[in-house]
Formats: C-alpha cells, sequence, structure tokens
C-alpha cells in the first residue's frame, strides 16, 4: 500500500477516489448560492461539480482477485433551483449528470476525444412542501415528489444517494414531539397494473429530551401483490420496527439504533414461502479532546444458516439499489468492503443485492479518529474488524477481513476543497472457503481524490 501512496502523492491527479466525507446534501448553504427575488417569491440558485480520479487493484467481479488495476476519471454536476414562494410553499429541483440515461448513475467518465461528455441530466430531487398551522392549529405540512429518505440511524432505510417518489405528512404537537406518515412507490412496474407495484409505508416520531438528545420510533411496511425478478413471489408483506437515539451527554457523543423484522412473503410455490424473522444492531460513541474526536462503533446484522426452515433470519436493508458500478455510490460505513466488493449477505430478498447490503449478514468492529489541524484541513482515520454473523453454506469461515479508510480535505478557497480518500482491504477466508471462482488472497486497494466546488 505504501508504494501506491508514493506514487499519488507523486502524481497527485493520476490517481483518485470518492470519500464519504463529501457525501452530497440536500442543499447548499444558502450563502453560497445566488437568490432571485420576484414579488413575494424567492429563488435560490446554487450547484456542485465534484471531479474525482481513481484508482483500485485486485478487484474483479466485484471479488478480491489478481485483477490489472483500474484509473479513470469522473465528474458529477448538480444543479439546485430552491423556491420559496412564500411562507408556508416550497418547491425544490436538484439536477444531476447520469451516463445513458440510468437511474442510479451520477456520473460521467472522463475520455471522449473531441465531443462533449456522455451526460445526462436526470431529476435527484423535485418536490412541493407546504406547511403551517393554520388548519389544526400546530405546526404541520406535507411534502410529495422525488425526494431523499431515510430512517433513524440510517441502517435500514438510507435512500440519499438517488431517492425515491413519496409523499410525507408531518405534525408537531408540541415543540419537543414530530409525527409524520409516509407512502413511497418504491417500484411501479406496468402503470396499468396494480399487482406488480412495491409499495412503502412509514409511520414515524421523534421527540426531543432536551436541545442535545432525541429519541425515535418508526414502523415499516413494504406490500406488493406480485414481484418481479429478483425476486420472484406471490405477495410480500415485510414489516420493520426500529428504533433508535443520539444526542451528547457530558462530552460524550452517542448513537445507537435498533431494528425487528418479521412479515411474510408468499413465493411462488410453498417451498418458496419466507417468514422475515431478521434484526439490526448499531452503537457509536465519540469524545472530543481538541482538535482530535475519537470514536468507536458497533454494528450487527442477523444472517440466515439454515435455506430449508422457510424463515429468512437475514437482516433486509434499503440502503441503495446495486445496478452500476460501485463508483456511483457514497458509502454506508466502509470505503470497499461495502460498496464495492460482495458482502455476506445471501438473501436480499426486497433488493436482491449482492453488495451495497449495509450491515446484512455482517458485525463490524470500528475505532477511528478525526482532527482538524487547522482550520482549513481535515483528517479521519478508520479501522474495521468485519465478520460475517452466520455462515451460509458448509464449510464457509466467517472472517471477511480488515479494512483501514483514511480521507483528508484542505480548504483551497471559499466553497473549494480538494479531498483525498484511501483505503485498504484485506480480505478474510470468508471469501477463497465460498465457492467463489476467481478469488484470490489479494488486498484490495482504493485511491481517490479530487475538487469539490459548491456554489
Amino acid at each position: 500500500m505504501r508504494r501506491y501512496l508514493a506514487l499519488f502523492l507523486g502524481l497527485m491527479f493520476v490517481l483518485g477516489f470518492a470519500t464519504s466525507a463529501f457525501a452530497i446534501t440536500a442543499e447548499i448553504p444558502s450563502d453560497t448560492q445566488a437568490v432571485v427575488a420576484k414579488g413575494t417569491t424567492q429563488i435560490t440558485l446554487g450547484g456542485r461539480i465534484l471531479a474525482r480520479g481513481w484508482y483500485v487493484d485486485n478487484l474483479s467481479a466485484n471479488l478480491p482477485a489478481n485483477a490489472e488495476s483500474a484509473a479513470a476519471y469522473t465528474t458529477n454536476v448538480f444543479l439546485t433551483v430552491d423556491a420559496k414562494v412564500s411562507e408556508n410553499v416550497r418547491g425544490f429541483l436538484e439536477l444531476e449528470t447520469s451516463n445513458n440515461m440510468a437511474g442510479t448513475s451520477g456520473i460521467f467518465f472522463w475520455g471522449n476525444h473531441d465531443t462533449k461528455p456522455y451526460a445526462e441530466l436526470l431529476f435527484r430531487q423535485a418536490w412541493i412542501q407546504y406547511s403551517g398551522s393554520g388548519l389544526i392549529g400546530v405546526p404541520a405540512g406535507i411534502k410529495a415528489g422525488h425526494q431523499l429518505l431515510a430512517l433513524g440511524e440510517k441502517q435500514f432505510l438510507r435512500h440519499e444517494r438517488f431517492g425515491d417518489d413519496a409523499i410525507l405528512v408531518f405534525v408537531a404537537p408540541t415543540k419537543e414531539l414530530s409525527i409524520a406518515a409516509l407512502t413511497a412507490k418504491l417500484a411501479e412496474g406496468d402503470y396499468k397494473i396494480h399487482r406488480d407495484d412495491i409499495d412503502g409505508y412509514v409511520l414515524l416520531g421523534t421527540y426531543k429530551l432536551d436541545k442535545n438528545n432525541t429519541l425515535g420510533l418508526n414502523y415499516t411496511l413494504i406490500h406488493s401483490d406480485a414481484g418481479a425478478a429478483p425476486p420472484v413471489y406471490k405477495s410480500l408483506n415485510f414489516q420493520n420496527l426500529g428504533v433508535h437515539a443520539n444526542g451528547k451527554v457530558t462530552g460524550l457523543s452517542y448513537a445507537v439504533e435498533g431494528d425487528l423484522q418479521f412479515g411474510k412473503m408468499d413465493g411462488l410455490v410453498a417451498a418458496e414461502d419466507q417468514k422475515f424473522r431478521g434484526y439490526g444492531i448499531f452503537a457509536k460513541l465519540g469524545y472530543k479532546v481538541d482538535p482530535v474526536n475519537l470514536r468507536a462503533s458497533f454494528a450487527m446484522g442477523s444472517g440466515d444458516s439454515d435455506a430449508t426452515d422457510n424463515k429468512n433470519k437475514e437482516f433486509q436493508t434499503l440502503v441503495g439499489m446495486d445496478t452500476q458500478s460501485f463508483i456511483a455510490r457514497f458509502p454506508n460505513y466502509t470505503q470497499i468492503y461495502e460498496r464495492a466488493t460482495r458482502t455476506a449477505a445471501n438473501n436480499q430478498s426486497i433488493t436482491g443485492n449482492i453488495r451495497t447490503t449495509g450491515i446484512a449478514n455482517t458485525t463490524y468492529y470500528n475505532i477511528g479518529m478525526d482532527v482538524k489541524p487547522t482550520k482549513d484541513l481535515s483528517l479521519s482515520l478508520d479501522g474495521y474488524i468485519l465478520r460475517a454473523t452466520k455462515a451460509w453454506t458448509a464449510g464457509q469461515k466467517k472472517d471477511m477481513g480488515t479494512e483501514v479508510d483514511f480521507t483528508g480535505s484542505y480548504k483551497l478557497a471559499k466553497n473549494l476543497s480538494y479531498f483525498i480518500t484511501a483505503a485498504t482491504f484485506n480480505p478474510g477466508d470468508y471469501y477463497a472457503t465460498s465457492g467463489f471462482s476467481g478469488v484470490a488472497d489479494k488486498t484490495i486497494n482504493l485511491v481517490v481524490h479530487g475538487l469539490d466546488l459548491r456554489f
């Protein structure tokens, strides 16, 4: 790994990759945007240009392998329009580049001779929001359209990369209590037939104990009367009950989440019926000794070691569809294992994913630190021990491997940063004992750097 880092530092823009420190937010701070006022309407224009260089080696078909290294440059472009029509009415639009009209691609690759880049602009967000207190006497509102969604500490549901079409209604009976209900169209299928839709329904509430501490509870039902491959089924009634909390107590920051899953999927034949019995646990602690922030976290998503009992005990996750290159994704926790390689997940009945599966059938231990030596320089270092929660085939080992992730960013000017991310994943015995073809005991290295401009 050292020689790759030395090469990177020497050549600078020859190598590069993305980093979780630059995960896209829904909006850009207003002081970086142009504001156009028209009557009582305020229109705020903004955007982002993210240019990155990538280098990866020993990765092939989502597995550690004796593979040729790869290098590329990409660009993401975002344009936003925030229209505050009145005190109570708001519309928000965000366009992002896409490659070949793919809804789960956000980039275009460099290198087209003397031509424009192969990129389209698709809506990442497009929603309308009305809020006020006139109807029921307390703050309430509705938000409808394509929007970014997440629940709790984002272990079960995290659709913040490309979003969902949804309707959200919310009310705040008191300043401490917020209650919301959501319906989302996860899959439309043939719009003339309702049976092949996949619909999500969510109820959630949060309560602020004080200004620093929040508790939350949420319930999700995912329903369909007929599935389309993958997977295929007669009906789906999957349910997730989640609790979470986050905050700070005497300088110690914390975040916890627990999820319990139940419900049923009726297969095309009785032998394919499944009862969901998964669970997920997440805990994180942090303590800041200025200028260093020390962190530790633990997560466990259940797995399934018995394929014959008609019970799917694997933790089901909704953290992004796995239909494009990992380059299109932002990490959920690790830079390599969770988004670039095949994970320990083996029975994701809702998405069919084999990567981008969050903590499904995965247990990890993490320690990390953040340091800010100057106001313009930020550095982070994380180490992970990764294990399969359950072995799902005879003779399979649970050791997934270890990963070390480094991130650094330097503010060159107002709203312009240069960043570097370096990650190395040393695969464990799991891959060699799972029957995958082409697997080699090779360390996967990933390096990404680039420029991030927000305006």
